[in-house]
């Protein structure tokens, strides 16, 4: 089944906080979802994922619509991570979309090879990050239809849409 969905939440990982921070400001106006939620690490994205720690509840971590993943990080790289996400299949209809300084070529044949379902590299303004969240906006929730599994609701148990 197809079903026209908005983006509810986009949870952004990146451990350089001001990135992180003009990703905030941007998003007050060029909102790509109804929730942007900020981890800082890879360790820190499988405990939201997983419910573990901070985030036992579904209203501290619901299910992201998509995931902006940056790939240096402390702890589990972004790599390493996309392993963990894309060999568990309740979460790994996720779509994530890697979010980095590198343009390096290697970086992206491995990602893609990784299952990344899209690769940019960060802007290096505040204008930069508004086209960017606009143009993931328009591409995620306008152009592409995605399936829905299981009830759309909640992923314990069942697939929430993908």
């Amino acid at each position: 089944m197809i079903v026209e969905r908005q983006i509810h939440t986009v949870l952004l990982v990146d451990d350089n906080h001001d990135d992180c921070e003009m990703v905030w400001e941007a998003w007050g106006e060029a909102p790509i979802g109804e929730h942007l939620r900020i981890v800082y690490d890879g360790t820190e994205l499988l405990d939201y994922l997983y419910r573990r720690g901070a985030y036992v509840t579904r209203e501290g971590a619901p299910r992201p619509s998509l995931i902006l993943l940056d790939l240096n990080m402390p702890h589990m790289t972004g790599e390493e991570v996309l392993v963990e996400i894309k060999k568990d299949a309740a979460l790994s209809s996720i779509p994530i979309v890697v979010l980095t300084t590198s343009k390096a070529p290697k970086d992206i044949f491995q990602t893609a090879g990784l299952g990344v379902n899209g690769y940019m590299q960060k802007p290096n303004s505040y204008a930069g990050y508004l086209h960017m969240l606009a143009n993931v906006r328009d591409y995620w929730a306008d152009i592409v239809k995605r399936p829905v599994l299981g009830n759309g609701e909640d992923w314990g148990g069942t697939l929430a849409w993908c």
